[in-house]
């Protein structure tokens, strides 16, 4: 898209996702970026060197406490506490980051007087366990959601439509996001532990079968959603898919993966999680196509082959930050992956 926006605000921009997304805004000629990280998950060298970027390391929830200096600014609010796991392991902290730290946001965006706050949700947080694929936007919200993740997200909509009247917002649904600037980890995606163990030829565990499918869509075509909800006027006050419409195998992708690697590694089966309920995962996008004119075009295929790429350039530097790889479960993680 060719419209410019003038300045932008990114809560959690030094994340997979937020750190894709300020270059975007960046090449798109924003005069101004400001970043809100605290650093948990997210890392300073994913950013790029440039004279409009500014990082600001801080608790999302203190935002009404920073000192930004943005005038009437996009704002991106992609700051979570990550992961549906992590949620069940630590659900204060999760309440805390995903519900506090969105009510926050918004409370700074309205008094800011923000042209628009693009909500980063997820679509696990609205179908819960009791509806298959594809999901839609309209479908009603689940009171048996499995997470406090999910829980919380949930709750991050309901403000944000709370909040409609003292300030434009988006609700995006995201799916599985991957591609690089994730690294491995005990809480992170399904992709970026694969790739890792992969890479190192040790086992890719899957928890489940292996018929599970997700929908997975290449972070560069989420980031292009996300910003033609900030762009795009008719968005205002709506939930938007962001995904492929296409679902795919987690035996399938380990497969995959494997072969893009010229691995050694084995597939390896482990029970599944006790709250992870959700065998079919995929999203219709026909919203997304008619209101956004989004084209989500980079296949799950290309996608892992520029995640591989990524992952050989930058090794070294994921290697002295990684959880060490027999702790990674590969199909530990394979919720919604929200930006930090």
């Amino acid at each position: 898209m060719s419209q410019q926006r003038s300045s932008a605000l990114v809560t959690g921009g030094a994340g997979a996702i937020g750190s894709r997304l300020v270059r975007r805004l960046l090449d798109d000629g924003a005069s101004r970026v400001v970043v809100i990280d605290d650093l948990s998950s997210g890392y300073p060298w994913l950013l790029p060197t440039d004279d409009r970027l500014s990082l600001v390391e801080a608790d999302v929830c203190d935002i009404q406490q920073l000192d930004l200096g943005l005038e009437t600014p996009d704002v991106y609010h992609l700051a979570a506490f990550f992961a549906n796991q992590n949620s069940v392991d630590h659900p204060d902290a999760d309440l805390h980051t995903n519900g506090l730290g969105t009510l926050n946001v918004l409370r700074w965006a309205a008094a800011a007087g923000a042209k628009r706050v693009v909500y980063a949700s997820a679509g696990c947080s609205i179908a819960g366990h009791g509806i298959d694929a594809p999901i839609r936007e309209d479908m009603p919200v689940s009171l048996h959601l499995d997470t406090p993740y999910q829980i919380t997200k949930a709750l991050g909509e309901f403000y944000s439509n709370y909040f409609l009247s003292q300030v434009s917002s988006v609700r995006c649904r995201f799916f599985n996001s991957f591609g690089p600037g994730e690294v491995p980890g005990a809480y992170r995606n399904v992709i970026p532990n694969f790739i890792w163990r992969a890479l190192h030829d040790e086992p890719l565990v899957i928890t489940g079968t292996g018929e599970e499918t997700r929908d997975f869509i290449f972070v560069d075509d989420l980031v292009d959603g996300l910003v033609r909800c900030a762009r795009t006027p008719a968005a205002h006050g709506e939930a938007v898919n962001l995904g492929t419409g296409r679902q795919t195998r987690i035996i399938d992708l380990a497969r995959t993966i494997i072969d893009l690697c010229d691995s050694r590694s084995e597939i390896v089966f482990a029970a599944r999680r006790n709250w992870d309920h959700s065998i079919r995962r995929q999203a219709d996008i026909s919203k997304a196509r008619q209101l956004l004119g989004l084209s989500p075009d980079v296949t799950v295929r290309e996608g892992l082959e520029r995640n591989i790429a990524w992952f050989r350039e930058v090794r070294d530097r994921v290697g002295e930050i990684v959880t060490p790889t027999a702790e990674l479960r590969g199909g530990r993680e394979m919720g919604v992956e929200s930006a930090r």
